[in-house]
């Protein structure tokens, strides 16, 4: 025992280590001449383009629809705040930030819709707009009077040996502080604020099938109508020859023409189904831009494949969980880290922050779920703890008088 003694207080009284506070891997890459990161877009295909060649793939009729279903998707449900718990201050706080984002000019679903050009760009940037609320019972605090989205390709990003963003920066050497503005960066790799567009990994089936419709429009262009080819007897004077040949030139536009007894006209059709391998390959490469944004295909197909219920399931599971990923990103990344934190902070001395939440991105099938809620509580699988309950079946809080 004695021994034990010893060793516990022997234990407690040694010095403790600390942990090394700073960030020590620096970023291996292109410094200036004043030892910090050059500005630049990782991504080389606006290295080599410029952001007008995304600009330009958003206006193809399958890349404008996948990037609209993935947007509207997690943006169609609304929205609400929570308080951080049920103390009276937190729930006065967020009452004044779903005020404040209920007032501002424009709806904050079209502001996170501009956020999500981020899914086409790598990167959203906005611009928050304060302002003095004149409004009772809030009079005098610092509200919202907008959140202006903004072209992020005349941003480039300040940034330190390892890649934290100290500023912005616009042409002319402008500098801009960060806390003004909101940045999302779409799945950025290694910490870059640039993220990674959708559009990257579907340009080479954007391009392809662009030339492809080229093609095919060359094809219909030459043998979408006959050709017309006309017979005359040997002998026949050269003017008759040149008149039938101007003949021969209207057939396409005219409904009837007239022609002497001894003058065969007849049309040459080309083998029909000869633009069949076009479609079916514009047909692939439309699927492929599906896969790269949506990360499956039956979302966008015209009920071409018929599989199992099972098959579509899974496609839908696949786009949910990217659906997901890119709501955690607007709830926690965007709204509560940049928007709600910084209101707060202005207005209020609090240390736990209201959540922002978007509705859900599934019904569920509430009155089957409580029945089974029922039964596993009836036979003391679970415990009948109210606000897991309510969380499970997705009920808002109350108390019901």
């Amino acid at each position: 025992m004695p021994t034990s003694i010893l060793a516990y207080f022997t234990h407690k009284l040694a010095p403790r280590r600390s942990p090394p506070l700073r960030e020590t891997a620096s970023v291996r890459g292109t410094f200036s001449a004043l030892g910090v990161i050059a500005p630049y877009n990782p991504d080389d295909l606006i290295g080599r383009r410029g952001y007008a060649v995304y600009d330009q793939m958003q206006k193809d009729a399958q890349v404008q629809a996948c990037l609209a279903i993935k947007k509207l998707a997690v943006l169609s449900r609304g929205w609400e705040v929570h308080p951080a718990s049920d103390d009276p201050v937190d729930a006065e706080v967020a009452d004044f930030v779903r005020f404040a984002l209920l007032q501002m000019r424009g709806s904050i679903l079209d502001v996170l819709y501009n956020v999500l050009d981020a899914l086409a760009k790598g990167f959203s940037v906005m611009e928050i707009n304060y302002c003095v609320l004149d409004t009772k019972p809030h009079r005098g605090m610092i509200g919202l009077a907008s959140i202006k989205s903004k072209d992020p390709a005349t941003f480039q990003f300040d940034m330190d040996e390892y890649l934290n963003v100290r500023g912005l920066r616009r042409p002319g050497n402008e500098m801009l502080p960060a806390d003004k503005f909101v940045v999302y960066s779409y799945m950025p790799r290694y910490e870059s604020p640039y993220g990674t567009s959708d559009l990257r990994a579907a340009y080479k089936h954007y391009w392809s099938k662009d030339i492809l419709i080229r093609f095919l429009n060359l094809y219909l262009e030459k043998y979408g109508s006959p050709t017309a080819r006309g017979t005359y007897k040997r002998g026949t004077p050269k003017a008759a020859q040149e008149e039938l040949l101007r003949v021969l030139d209207k057939i396409q536009q005219e409904t009837a023409i007239v022609i002497p007894e001894d003058v065969q006209v007849e049309l040459l059709e080309a083998q029909r189904g000869g633009e069949a391998g076009y479609l079916q390959a514009i047909e692939f490469h439309d699927k492929q831009i599906s896969k790269a944004i949506l990360c499956q295909t039956l979302m966008t197909d015209e009920g071409q494949r018929v599989g199992s219920f099972a098959l579509a399931k899974v496609h839908l599971d696949v786009l949910k969980m990217c659906l997901r990923k890119l709501k955690r990103d607007l709830e926690e990344s965007v709204m509560q880290e940049q928007v709600i934190r910084r209101l707060v902070d202005y207005n209020f001395n609090v240390s736990a922050y209201p959540t922002f939440n978007l509705g859900p991105l599934e019904d569920q099938d509430v009155v089957e779920l409580a029945g089974v809620i029922e039964k596993l509580v009836s036979g003391q699988v679970i415990k009948p703890d109210e606000s897991w309950i309510r969380e499970y079946l997705g009920l808002p809080g109350g108390i019901v008088a």
